[in-house]
């Protein structure tokens, strides 16, 4: 797989579009013919582009000029997020939702999962001052095809590999609006590894917002609006020393004394957000992340198991199980991926 930020056109990161560059990406505008160069748009933006076919748009952009436009999308299934701000959207008449700030003043994110098909009409009406912080995910149904005869598999999720058409909300967790931003971070300074963290903060939202959707007793999400900004940023950095540790070398005195709290906080923390308790969301985060495993690389499951914190195979089975309803060994069927990457809208 490959994944490469975009670069940016101008040095102090800010990317412009212009009238006539949409225009050139087959975009109609509707405001009143208006077809010279004039900046509309500008912000950091950043692609992921994989080769089996999944594709990532994301970018903070601030609108600095009216606008109203229409396209026409390929067919696809998209995830669309937006972290914050707000304009107004629909596909074929469908609003999307947007993002709503709560009684203390933060942005409570908003997202869906849609499969449209050839041809639907996405329009886009934005206001001077108004802007969005937003990722958009495509994903080829010849790469979702890898699921495709499970036993427990949702009838939405059959809806997505089938090509049927639907629009799902999601609201994405805490981890998933940290990753993002991350992204925004990392195609604004490209350090070493970018193309590395830019592949798996992408698959992990992908995992996130799929299971969470589709998933059967997929645990409930908590919404970030729940949560004071110092809170917010607390549960960020708990997921972070989590990330930076394999589960056989965790040891929860650490991340007390990393993060100058106590485990007693924390504990009111997770339980706040996740509505379980700290050594729950540890292990549950472990579990997640050895299912993006078990599903994006070749690692035996052993392998897997221990880096969860797991010395016993049987043990790791067991939890795995309980947590996802069926063995590890079921995500390894043998299939392969293949398509092409698109642009999304929006």
């Amino acid at each position: 797989m490959s994944a490469v930020p975009v670069p940016s056109s101008r040095a102090d990161g800010n990317q412009v579009l212009t009238r006539r560059a949409l225009r050139t990406k087959g975009v109609r505008l509707l405001d009143g013919g208006r077809q010279g160069d004039e900046v509309v748009a500008c912000g950091l933006v950043g692609a992921v582009r994989m080769d089996c076919g999944v594709y990532a748009n994301f970018g903070r952009r601030m609108q600095i000029s009216d606008l109203e436009m229409e396209v026409a999308l390929k067919e696809e299934v998209s995830i669309k997020i937006f972290l914050e701000g707000h304009v107004e959207a629909s596909i074929d008449g469908e609003p999307i939702p947007m993002p709503r700030r709560t009684a203390q003043g933060r942005w409570q994110p908003s997202a869906i999962v849609v499969s449209h098909p050839q041809g639907a009409r996405l329009r886009r009406k934005a206001r001077k001052g108004q802007y969005l912080d937003k990722m958009v995910i495509g994903l080829p149904r010849d790469w979702l095809r890898r699921w495709q005869g499970f036993a427990d598999t949702p009838q939405g999720f059959k809806a997505l590999i089938e090509g049927r058409p639907g629009l799902w909300r999601w609201q994405p967790s805490a981890r998933a609006e940290f990753l993002i931003r991350q992204m925004f971070d990392i195609a604004a300074r490209k350090p070493p590894f970018a193309t590395m963290q830019l592949e798996s903060n992408t698959l992990a939202i992908i995992a996130e917002a799929l299971s969470d959707t589709f998933g059967s007793g997929a645990d409930a999400v908590a919404s970030s609006g729940n949560l004071t900004a110092t809170e917010q940023q607390r549960l960020y950095a708990l997921v972070k020393c989590i990330d930076r540790r394999p589960g056989c070398e965790l040891c929860v005195t650490d991340i007390v004394g990393e993060l100058a709290t106590s485990p007693a906080t924390l504990q009111r923390l997770v339980r706040k957000a996740h509505n379980c308790s700290l050594a729950e969301f540890i292990r549950n985060k472990y579990l997640d992340d050895a299912r993006q495993a078990l599903m994006f690389s070749d690692r035996s499951i052993s392998d897997i198991a221990f880096a969860a914190g797991y010395t016993h195979l049987s043990n790791f089975t067991a939890a795995f199980r309980r947590r996802f309803g069926h063995p590890p060994s079921q995500l390894r069927r043998p299939g392969s991926l293949t398509g092409h990457s698109t642009e999304a809208g929006v």
